[in-house]
């Protein structure tokens, strides 16, 4: 006997049908819509997908239950107890830290000689950046005091 993953579909079926079925709503009350065939597949299938979210999110829940008391046993540190839950749900918390920065900045312009009588070391326009490889960061930078070091 040959197996196969084929779908057989039965001559009577036919997804265009229109079809009657039964509704019951939240206050009980009762009304028979009509729609086609694949409108109920459709509403069915998003059932089974939120069926399948629901139970994931009841086992998240019931490792948390079960982990609660082992942490509340051994008396483990806030922290840790927090991060452990994140990490059951999937969460990344951040926390933001505000910041203040100075820097010393030192280079050297090169001034044309016909130039130099109208030169102003104010008219530079210093562009500083922060940049991080490990977090986000996020700045306003501001040059408070630009002068000519002689």
């Amino acid at each position: 006997m040959e197996t196969t993953n084929e779908t057989v579909v039965p001559e009577h079926y036919n997804p265009n049908q229109l079809v009657s079925y039964k509704v019951i709503d939240s206050q009980g009350g009762v009304s028979y819509p009509l729609t086609k065939v694949t409108e109920i597949e459709y509403q069915l299938e998003n059932a089974r997908y939120y069926q399948r979210v629901l139970d994931n999110q009841r086992s998240s829940i019931r490792s948390l239950e079960e982990a609660l008391v082992g942490w509340l046993e051994n008396d483990e540190s806030a922290v840790t107890i927090v991060s452990e839950i994140c990490e059951m749900f999937g969460f990344s918390p951040e926390k933001e830290i505000q910041f203040e920065a100075t820097a010393t900045i030192t280079g050297t312009v090169s001034i044309p000689l016909s130039e130099l009588a109208d030169f102003d070391i104010d008219s530079l326009d210093l562009n500083v950046y922060v940049d991080s490889h490990s977090y986000n960061v996020d700045a306003d930078i501001e040059v408070d005091n630009i002068s000519v070091v002689d």
